[in-house]
């Protein structure tokens, strides 16, 4: 039986391309002008979501892309780009998927390899484990302090939480597959986090508590969004199994 999608209404087939949400099904299309990633991890978090929050995610997204297409960077570093004039920066992931918000949206950032917290940062606060001085990437001392000697890194990310916007969380992958930690490959990889982490926090440091127009907050599909996230991060650094994970989240969801 054809399923229908519950943000634009189109009729889904059994080969149809389709997200599982909290109440029902969306298309593929719909997933990824929502802003989020057609990737298998990504897909599994289809239950953190339902159709109204999907529709604003939408909303959202089209109505920053006249802001994104006249983005006028006063700074560039990775695949971020800052507009300090506004106080707003746009993650560009691909040509598709960029994502537009403001310093005072931004709550907290941290650099998780393996889904080990490294270093964190936000407002208010200099990044924790380090000390920033002068420009970008000028990270210095203890940034590594908890980090344990390893041979791999499976995965290094920087996860951004934020306020006002229905897409609470924002992640920016670094390393996505096994890669040894002695490699040219990691160590560009590690230089470029800090990078990032460098500018998120001369960025929130501008934060002039200005109100700026930001997205109206939309209820998540169930509150143990953060915790179901936290176990998936150990589930895909190899921390808990498969099994585990699918315990906690029936027990977090109530199932």
């Amino acid at each position: 039986m054809a399923k229908e999608c519950l943000a634009c209404g189109k009729s889904m087939g059994a080969f149809t391309g389709k997200v599982a949400i909290a109440d029902g099904h969306v298309c593929v299309d719909c997933w990824g002008k929502a802003g989020m990633e057609n990737t298998v991890n990504a897909m599994m978090s289809g239950n953190l979501y339902n159709s109204a929050t999907i529709k604003e995610m939408i909303a959202v997204k089209e109505r920053n892309q006249a802001l994104i297409d006249n983005f006028k960077p006063t700074s560039k570093v990775g695949m971020l780009s800052f507009d300090d004039n506004t106080q707003s920066f746009v993650i560009f992931k691909s040509k598709k998927q960029q994502d537009l918000y403001y310093y005072n949206q931004v709550v907290d950032f941290e650099l998780l390899e393996d889904g080990e917290t490294i270093t964190k940062g936000g407002l208010g606060r200099a990044v924790a484990g380090g000390l920033i001085f002068g420009g970008v990437g000028a990270i210095v001392g203890g940034v590594t302090g908890g980090k344990k000697s390893k041979g791999v890194c499976k995965s290094l990310q920087i996860k951004i939480t934020l306020r006002n916007s229905p897409k609470q969380t924002e992640y920016l992958h670094f390393i996505t597959t096994e890669t040894k930690t002695s490699s040219f490959i990691y160590k560009t990889a590690y230089k470029s986090a800090q990078d990032a982490l460098s500018a998120l926090q001369l960025a929130v440091d501008k934060v002039d508590n200005t109100p700026v127009e930001a997205a109206p907050v939309i209820q998540q599909a169930t509150s143990g969004a953060d915790e179901i996230l936290k176990y998936k991060g150990l589930l895909d650094a190899g921390i808990i199994t498969e099994e585990e994970f699918n315990a906690k989240k029936a027990q977090i969801l109530g199932l």
